[in-house]
């Protein structure tokens, strides 16, 4: 098994999927008005269905089995999470769900758990946490990704995914296997 230290896996269509997701779910803005105060702090969803938009563009819809938002801290967490986004001239449809998600919308950073899976044209990403910041504007992750497409899978401790230039990063040293063999 060979392994270096930094793997550089450019144009990871399910990778850039992720950062959709995290930076949809942290999107919204919060202004208060005076009739906004006296609704309570904690509002809850169950079932939720949601569409995300950029102007008059769906970039991303969904549903949280459960969910909940904090109108005084812009606090955000939901279960069973999946989200959809459709077809683009750049990019084939992409679907990825996670068991939980927390984050602030204010700050725009959101963490997602709990076994993510994200496919899209015939990839599958799987990892156990990712997390996004609008500070930077990356998807980092701390634990083990693996990413198969086809009779290819290739896997690293952690991973930095940065959309703008559509690369992901493996950090830490990364394997390969095609076709049931390793890579050397």
């Amino acid at each position: 098994m060979r392994q270096n230290k930094s793997v550089m896996v450019t144009r990871c269509s399910v990778s850039k999927a992720l950062i959709v997701l995290l930076a949809s779910l942290c999107a919204c803005g919060s202004g208060r008005s005076e009739q906004e105060d006296r609704v309570p702090p904690e509002l809850m969803f169950e079932n939720l269905e949601f569409h995300v938009y950029r102007g008059p563009e769906l970039t991303a819809y969904g549903e949280a089995m459960h969910a909940s938002f904090r109108r005084d801290t812009s606090g955000l967490s939901a279960e069973q999470v999946t989200v959809r986004f459709p077809p683009t001239a750049a990019r084939a449809a992409a679907r990825i769900t996670a068991a939980t998600g927390s984050g602030n919308v204010r700050e725009r950073r959101f963490t997602a758990t709990g076994g993510i899976r994200a496919e899209q044209a015939g990839q599958v990403a799987t990892t156990s946490e990712a997390r996004y910041s609008a500070a930077d504007g990356l998807v980092r992750g701390d634990h083990p990704v693996e990413i198969r497409e086809s009779r290819l899978t290739v896997r690293g401790p952690g991973f930095t995914l940065d959309p703008k230039d559509q690369s992901l990063h493996l950090e830490g040293g990364a394997s390969a296997v095609a076709g049931g063999r390793e890579l050397r």
